[in-house]
């Protein structure tokens, strides 16, 4: 109550969408939510430290160039399949981190981070997030 106005937009990382984003990133108060998967294929192998850098910065390069310098955005880091990657909080704390340094002055990326295990909608990461 008294917070104001919540739209919450899922891209998917479809790149057939992206020209269609810019039109949604116009709020100086827009909060971004980058969540980008610890596992890959049917298989679901474990993808490396250097695929998840490489996510990010595409992403978070894309969403810098879409608004062109009319406010710096923020945003909040999570990993879904947390229950498949034990070292999962680890990895995506190193990809935070990274981010944090290459794009310090663009985009302010918060600390908190989530891992999530995305099969439970009640875990205590999915209730803290919701927050």
């Amino acid at each position: 109550p008294g917070v104001g106005r919540l739209c919450v937009l899922d891209y998917a990382g479809q790149e057939q969408f992206h020209k269609s984003h810019g039109v949604f990133f116009s709020g100086s108060n827009s909060f971004f939510i980058l969540l980008m998967s610890l596992v890959t294929g049917e298989k679901r192998q474990h993808r490396t430290l250097e695929e998840l850098k490489a996510e990010a910065q595409y992403y978070l390069s894309f969403l810098r160039a879409s608004l062109d310098g009319k406010f710096i955005p923020t945003v909040m880091m999570a990993a879904s399949h947390g229950e498949s990657c034990p070292n999962g909080q680890r990895l995506l704390q190193r990809v935070v981190g990274h981010m944090r340094d290459l794009f310090c002055e663009m985009i302010n990326i918060t600390e908190e981070s989530f891992l999530l295990d995305c099969r439970k909608s009640r875990s205590p990461e999915m209730k803290q997030l919701k927050r």
